[in-house]
C-alpha cells in the first residue's frame, strides 16, 4: 500500500533550509509551548504534533544530523527534479538504498555522475544529427538543381550524369572526411570545453 508523502522536518517547524539553528530552535520553543497548552486539555493530536517537533528539532538542531539529513531530501529532490515526491516511488527508493546497502549520499553521488553522463551523450547526439541534416540538406540541394538544369539531349543528359556522379562521390568522401573530424577532434574539444564552464 502506497504512503502518504511525508512533511520533511522544515516543514513540520514552519522552518526555511537555510534557517539558522538559533531560528529552528525559537520556532521550536514557540510551538512546543502552544502544543503542550492544547496538550493538557487532552488532545491527542497536540501530542503526536510535540512528537514530530521534537524529532524533527532533535535532528536540525544538531549539526551532522542535519548535514546527513539534508543530503536526503537532495537525493530526492535531485531524482525527482524539485518535483512532488510520490509514495510508491519513495518506497522504490528505500528498497534500492537497502538492496545496495548504500547511504543516500552515495546513490545521489552515483545518480548525479549518471545524469551527466547521459546529458553529454544526448549533447553529442544532438550536435551529430545537426550536422548530419546539414549534409543531407546540401545533398539534395545538389539532386534538385541537377533535375533542375537537366538536359534533355541523350548525350548531354549521359554527360550530366556522370558528372553528376562524380560529384555526388566527391561530396560523399568529404562529407565522410568531415564527419571523423567533427565526431573525434571538434566535438571531443567541445565536450571538455562544456565541462570546464559547469561550476564546481
Amino acid at each position: 500500500m502506497a504512503r502518504t508523502k511525508r512533511e520533511t522536518y522544515y516543514e513540520i517547524l514552519g522552518v526555511s533550509r537555510d534557517s539558522s539553528r538559533e531560528t529552528i530552535e525559537e520556532v521550536f520553543l514557540k510551538e512546543i509551548q502552544f502544543f503542550r497548552l492544547l496538550e493538557t486539555s487532552g488532545s491527542l493530536e497536540a501530542q503526536e504534533k510535540i512528537l514530530e517537533l521534537t524529532k524533527a528539532y532533535l535532528t536540525l538542531s544538531d549539526p551532522q544530523k542535519r548535514k546527513k539529513y539534508d543530503g536526503e531530501l537532495d537525493f530526492e529532490f535531485v531524482l525527482l527534479d524539485g518535483k512532488a515526491k510520490d509514495p510508491e516511488i519513495e518506497e522504490a527508493y528505500d528498497a534500492y538504498r537497502l538492496g545496495h546497502k548504500k547511504s543516500y549520499q552515495e546513490i545521489l553521488k552515483e545518480f548525479t555522475k549518471f545524469r551527466e553522463e547521459m546529458g553529454e551523450t544526448l549533447w553529442v547526439l544532438k550536435k551529430t544529427t545537426i550536422y548530419l541534416v546539414g549534409n543531407l540538406l546540401v545533398y539534395s540541394g545538389l539532386v534538385l538543381y541537377r533535375s533542375i538544369t537537366s538536359h534533355t539531349n541523350p548525350m548531354e543528359a549521359k554527360e550530366d550524369s556522370s558528372q553528376f556522379d562524380t560529384l555526388s562521390l566527391f561530396f560523399l568522401g568529404f562529407s565522410f572526411l568531415g564527419y571523423l573530424f567533427f565526431r573525434f577532434t571538434y566535438l571531443p574539444k567541445q565536450l571538455e570545453k562544456r565541462r570546464n564552464q559547469k561550476p564546481n
